[in-house]
């Protein structure tokens, strides 16, 4: 099983129509297209006690994962999404003392879990530092797989410098690491890919995309597989589809995919497809 934890909110997005609200959150995001592929996915998060809290609610219930939602009278973390005519998108984050980060580890169902993924929108605040330092720890305890997605967002940290101070040590404890390209070449500095894999010094399984030029596995630092990106007819929002690609590629990890060239390039062409099929549709589901 494969349990999720971290934001779920609301993603508003704009469009020449008017403003629609979606169920979102990176995490949440991941934990749908997991089950998706068939994984059994268990789901960990929090939203705030109003409208924005119920429409989750309600929308969380539509899809096939076992639902561990709590409750605060923090407001509900809300992200309003601006998308290009390229179907790019642009976030800005509705998030003063909001419920998205107010976890509670001791409060995780770890029955059944070999998977434990972690949102990153949370490490911006010390409540959510300390909720993943505690339940990574408790899952390296019991020897379950960690797994995260960078998932940078520009608005969350003052600086660069310190975004990347924050973020790199909770990045380095997954087993299994999702980066974008521009991602990757932020954190090393470097704009080899090659390159910039070796100066990272990561030595779990890293996962690339890069967009229209698909996607590339590391293992401890040697590149492995890779697989074109999927064709895509009309990309209408780009929302959700690096947590396409990752759902999708988790689910076939947790099931004990093997870390080879040929199993590692079939992970990656199966999360390529997830992933430009997201970008068919408004939103991130």
């Amino acid at each position: 099983m494969i349990l999720c934890a971290g934001e779920i909110l609301v993603d508003r997005v704009g469009t020449p129509a008017g403003k629609t609200d979606h169920i979102g959150g990176a995490p949440f995001n991941v934990a749908v297209y997991a089950a998706r592929q068939g994984a059994e996915v268990r789901f960990f998060g929090n939203v705030g006690s109003d409208r924005e809290g119920a429409f989750l609610k309600e929308q969380a219930k539509t899809f096939e994962l076992d639902l561990r939602l709590t409750q605060t009278d923090c407001p509900t973390t809300v992200a309003l999404v601006t998308v290009d005519k390229n179907g790019e998108r642009y976030f800005r984050f509705l998030r003063d003392n909001t419920a998205d980060y107010q976890l509670n580890a001791a409060a995780i169902d770890w029955e059944g879990v070999t998977t434990f993924h972690f949102g990153t929108l949370m490490l911006n605040t010390e409540p959510g530092r300390a909720f993943c330092e505690s339940a990574i720890r408790e899952a390296k305890r019991r020897n379950i797989r960690v797994s995260t997605d960078a998932n940078f967002r520009d608005d969350l940290f003052s600086t660069t410098e310190e975004r990347e101070r924050t973020m790199l040590p909770f990045l380095m404890t997954a087993d299994v690491l999702k980066l974008s390209i521009e991602e990757l070449q932020a954190l090393a500095e470097e704009n080899d890919t090659a390159r910039a894999v070796s100066k990272l010094g990561y030595k779990g399984l890293l996962l690339i995309t890069k967009g229209a030029e698909g996607s590339e596995a590391f293992l401890g630092g040697k590149r492995i597989a890779c697989a074109p990106s999927d064709p895509v007819e009309k990309i209408v929002d780009t929302t959700g589809a690096g947590d396409a690609f990752f759902g999708a590629a988790l689910a076939c990890i947790d099931r004990g995919a093997s870390l080879d060239a040929e199993s590692l390039e079939q992970v990656l062409t199966i999360a390529n497809r997830s992933g430009a099929a997201a970008t068919g549709t408004e939103g991130a589901l």
